[in-house]
């Protein structure tokens, strides 16, 4: 995909129904609480009944949510509920799912080190010691690997993305910069125009 991120491309910051941070921060907020479905079941699948193969497995659940999600709705459920929609920043169209994959680039960085972390924890012989969920999440929070720089590095690829946001005028994470998208307030499209706004505006 070929970059166009210079100022002189992008359209006045000011007609584009752009979404800041706080807004994405709630969208954030709300997924994770529709991810627990996903996430709480590996301790039952680390701990109780151990299944590297489903640990994986919900693992890689995860991974695709918010990629598919965006590239089949413009939208993961965080966002839908609050009415924000990821775009092509030249069509206001609809992202294709290679930039759905571009833009989850920070994120897929942190999902492969938590990856990378489960499987050491699944084969630790102190993992047998865990006795109960709030033992496990000691045992995960004081694991070693979890202590790492490079693993926290890697933890934080999103909140690096994320600071962009603040500083740019489109309010784009770097990944946004990346795909070449913009997350807007699911703007009215009229096939073959440009996104309407509010009060009949149009870009």
């Amino acid at each position: 995909m070929t970059s166009t991120n210079t100022y002189a491309d992008l359209p006045d910051p000011t007609t584009v129904p752009t979404v800041g941070f706080l807004p994405r921060l709630a969208a954030w907020f709300i997924d994770q609480v529709v991810l627990m479905v996903l996430i709480l079941p590996v301790y039952y699948f680390m701990v109780v009944r151990p299944s590297l193969v489903l640990v994986i497995a919900l693992w890689g659940a995860q991974f695709l949510y918010k990629p598919l999600g965006e590239a089949q709705f413009g939208a993961t459920l965080g966002k839908w509920v609050l009415k924000l929609r990821v775009v092509d920043r030249a069509t206001y169209r609809r992202i294709s799912l290679n930039q759905s994959f571009v833009r989850f680039l920070p994120f897929a960085i942190s999902q492969f080190a938590t990856l990378f972390v489960l499987i050491r924890m699944f084969h630790s012989t102190e993992l047998a010691e865990v006795d109960g969920l709030q033992s496990y999440v000691n045992y995960t929070t004081y694991y070693p690997l979890n202590q790492s720089f490079a693993v926290n590095l890697c933890n934080n690829f999103p909140v690096f993305s994320a600071v962009w946001m603040i500083l740019d005028p489109w309010s784009r994470a770097l990944h946004d910069r990346w795909a070449e998208t913009f997350v807007t307030r699911k703007p009215r499209i009229t096939e073959g125009e440009g996104p309407t706004l509010q009060g009949g505006d149009k870009l």
